[in-house]
């Protein structure tokens, strides 16, 4: 079969970060999807890359190693792709601990805050909770939603009113870092979803800003990015010749919205000049 033929989703989450699937279900999903080549990029973690590389050449399908970099920019958190990447690398793996750190701080501070507002939050029976990874998202979130205090992870964040996004209260790595430890590990960093809500809405600004940084690629095709914004980050990578990514950033179940495999996109939709798999 030729390859330009093969349908490719480059971004999905599993158990790792905060998805539903562990690498065997996620394999099993992407064979009845019709699905030749895929990426996991689990937020600040390669846990499972290794899993999936055994099991896609196992089945034949087509797999690239890949991760989500957690980056601030004036106090925005934006999130940096890395493709190809050798998950054995100290300066990549330092770069991911550092984050998770942080993402840790961030679920304890989000917890102090809601104890001091709602009887029902205790700090010290959070430390001791225990999470679920399989029910997706993260531990103060499933916590909260055992409390009542929500039911889904945008109901998460209106509990913050007055103190703004948790996931904004930290420095994460600098997107400056996050590409040199991607290309540290011989991968290409890749901005992700430049239309996510979470970004500025200004994103010919922040494509600007990122290819400043040494981006080499972005993810033009993504559920969050309309069709605009896709024509013009095409443009940008075709005349700088960068590389064109794409994918569903499926969660399983976690975030219904996001399914695999959608956006369709095939390999003739992308330019993969330095991303083996």
């Amino acid at each position: 079969m030729n390859q330009n033929n093969f349908r490719v989703d480059l971004h999905i989450h599993t158990t790792a970060s905060d998805g539903t699937w562990e690498p065997e279900r996620l394999i099993e999903e992407l064979k009845n999807r019709g699905i030749g080549v895929f990426s996991i990029t689990d937020h600040d973690t390669t846990e499972n890359i290794e899993k999936a590389t055994a099991l896609a050449e196992e089945i034949g399908l087509g797999f690239i190693p890949g991760v989500e970099i957690s980056v601030s920019y004036n106090k925005v958190c934006y999130h940096m792709l890395g493709f190809g990447i050798d998950p054995s690398s100290h300066s990549l793996q330092s770069i991911l601990y550092k984050n998770r750190v942080l993402m840790e701080q961030k679920d304890d501070d989000s917890i102090l805050y809601l104890e001091a507002k709602h009887g029902c939050v205790s700090f010290s029976e959070y430390r001791e909770y225990t999470n679920n990874p399989a029910r997706g998202g993260w531990k103060a979130l499933n916590y909260l939603i055992d409390k009542g205090l929500c039911s889904n992870y945008r109901d998460f964040f209106s509990l913050f009113t007055g103190y703004g996004n948790p996931f904004e209260k930290f420095d994460f790595a600098a997107p400056h870092e996050a590409v040199a430890a991607i290309r540290g590990a011989g991968g290409i960093p890749v901005l992700a979803h430049p239309g996510a809500s979470f970004y500025s809405k200004d994103y010919k600004a922040v494509i600007k800003y990122m290819l400043s940084q040494g981006i080499g690629g972005i993810e033009c095709f993504h559920p969050e990015n309309h069709s605009e914004l896709t024509q013009y980050c095409l443009g940008v990578c075709k005349d700088q010749g960068l590389a064109i990514t794409g994918g569903s950033d499926c969660h399983g179940v976690f975030v219904p919205s996001r399914r695999l495999g959608y956006p369709e996109i095939f390999m003739s939709d992308l330019e993969l000049d330095g991303i083996s798999f």
